[in-house]
């Protein structure tokens, strides 16, 4: 039986301590030309905190901020490691600590793999781990993850849609070094490092790295150089030390050659700031993730917003523009987003403009939901898309995809949907050669369709839009037969749907995504949803 700690559940508890704020610094600028990229240029968060106290508050509280941390920080660990055991696949997985710290194993028949927890990754929606086998030195990531909403652990093939439960095995040792993958974007290191990693035969990177060279690195992070395992202020504006000083500081790499045929123009930090190419940039370091796409390319998953915002017909915008990097607040996010679509759109800052180009019955409809609608797996929720677009994409909408129309009127056709375009917006279609897209066919109802897609981002999309709208109540039936899909993590976020429509979690007894097939079926067979 799983246990479950209350603060893990329901209240994450508070996030690791943040670094001491210094006073303020009094720091010897490098000798010779200005230079942001190398270990001897990073200060570290408590230096920048001694000046700029309001953001380091902002960021200690921050998703960044704990996006990686040691496992020995002071309530750096939200999982329940007080001799948990967790049965699962024909073997068991235990969850232990002590004086000496934590500790995963894992075992099946008469082989077991322990390994002694080194980091977190991650802590709001997910928290993984890092660790050390016993008997080898690379850390790597750990096999099971903490899921807060669900108040227990989870194989990674439950929260990560792009592994299988047949090709993964837990209960194999990890042999994949961590510092390959995850904390180039989970931790704070010197630039440079990132620039030798693009300059290498992959040319790895999506962000500002790419327009500079330096002597190929390998692709694994040394992660003995690392300024913070969280990500904190200088992995966006690089080392401070010179702004320390008393210089400028600058979100472009100074004191590096850039690659041949790039030029890179001078510029102020207050210019820098200004520039999209170059906050783009500084975010797409990390949020370009690879991630499954739909016909138009749009992301299925998270992490993969720089990507899609670069991909969009929106040119002049800045990530910065909707988001403040130094903290999570969606429903300011949401505020400056709209506001940061009439800087260009000016005529529908117009109450009465916007009203009307929304149309008939969307009065309280925002930009957002029409051109980024909710779309994309997050951890435990789907999330806006960064692919701005219009709902009348026939990308999206001739291969059965999410359209922003149909997410709210799921019991709506597509012909429905394609004839309210032609009235209200004067948009023709060719609906008649979509049929094969949708298997209820032109008239039948576009959510029905999702939820029996082949495609698992339309079942899982569908599901969530059912749990997010009154239509989901008389759809039960269709999504316990999510409870059953062949793919783990599409079986919870299907109860993730259902607990969200009724309004209570379904407990273990009722349904387990975890347990054998045979235990889901008879499960299955029992389970009352009221």
């Amino acid at each position: 039986m799983l246990a479950c700690v209350a603060a893990g559940c329901e209240s994450p508890a508070p996030n690791p301590t943040p670094p001491p704020i210094n006073a303020a610094p009094k720091l010897a600028a490098r000798p010779g030309p200005s230079s942001n990229t190398t270990a001897a240029d990073y200060v570290g968060p408590g230096v920048c905190g001694g000046c700029h106290a309001d953001e380091f508050a902002r960021w200690a509280q921050s998703l960044h901020r704990v996006m990686n941390a040691k496992a020995e920080e002071p309530s750096a660990i939200i999982g329940d490691f007080a001799n948990v055991t967790v049965t699962y696949a024909g073997g068991e997985a235990h969850f232990t600590h002590d004086a000496t710290g934590y500790t995963m194993a894992v075992a099946k028949g008469a082989t077991e793999t322990r390994y002694r927890v080194t980091r977190t990754i991650g802590r709001r929606g997910l928290q993984e781990y890092v660790g050390i086998e016993t008997g080898h030195t690379d850390e790597v990531r750990l096999p099971f993850g903490w899921w807060p909403r669900r108040g227990g652990w989870y194989p990674a093939a439950y929260f990560d849609p792009w592994l299988t439960e047949a090709a993964s095995d837990v209960y194999a040792p990890v042999r994949e070094p961590w510092a390959e993958r995850c904390p180039w974007c989970h931790s704070t290191y010197p630039f440079a490092q990132r620039i030798a990693r693009s300059s290498g035969p992959s040319q790895l990177g999506h962000g500002l790295e790419q327009s500079f060279t330096a002597p190929a690195g390998g692709e694994r992070l040394v992660t003995e150089q690392q300024i913070t395992t969280g990500i904190s202020c200088e992995s966006c504006h690089l080392g401070g030390r010179d702004h320390a000083a008393g210089g400028a500081i600058h979100f472009v790499p100074q004191g590096v050659p850039s690659r041949a045929g790039v030029t890179v123009p001078s510029a102020t930090f207050s210019e820098e700031r200004r520039d999209p190419s170059v906050i783009n940039a500084v975010c797409a370091q990390c949020h370009s993730g690879p991630s499954p796409r739909l016909a138009d390319h749009t992301a299925t998953r998270n992490s993969s917003e720089a990507l899609d915002l670069a991909a969009s017909p929106c040119r002049g915008i800045k990530c910065t523009d909707c988001h403040d990097p130094h903290r999570a607040d969606p429903k300011l996010d949401a505020q400056r987003s709209t506001t940061a679509c009439v800087h260009c759109h000016d005529k529908l800052a117009d109450p009465a403009a916007a009203t009307a180009h929304a149309g008939a019955g969307h009065a309280t409809t925002t930009c957002l939901d029409c051109h980024m609608p909710r779309m994309v797996m997050g951890i435990d929720h789907l999330v806006r898309t960064h692919r701005i677009n219009s709902p009348t994409d026939p990308q999206i909408l001739g291969e059965g995809g999410p359209n922003a129309c149909n997410l709210c009127h799921l019991d709506r056709s597509i012909a429905w949907t394609a004839d309210q375009l032609a009235r209200e917006w004067d948009v023709t279609l060719p609906v008649r050669a979509w049929a094969k897209a949708y298997p209820g066919g032109l008239d039948g109802a576009v959510g029905e369709a999702w939820l029996a897609s082949k495609q698992p981002a339309l079942r899982l999309i569908g599901a969530q839009a059912y749990a997010a709208s009154p239509l989901g109540k008389g759809e039960l039936a269709r999504l316990k037969l999510g409870l059953a899909d062949p793919q783990a993590y599409l079986r919870v976020w299907a109860q993730f749907a259902i607990e969200d429509v009724l309004g209570r979690k379904l407990t273990l007894t009722e349904y387990d995504a975890r347990a054998e097939p045979g235990v889901r079926a008879k499960q299955l067979a029992a389970l009352t949803l009221r």
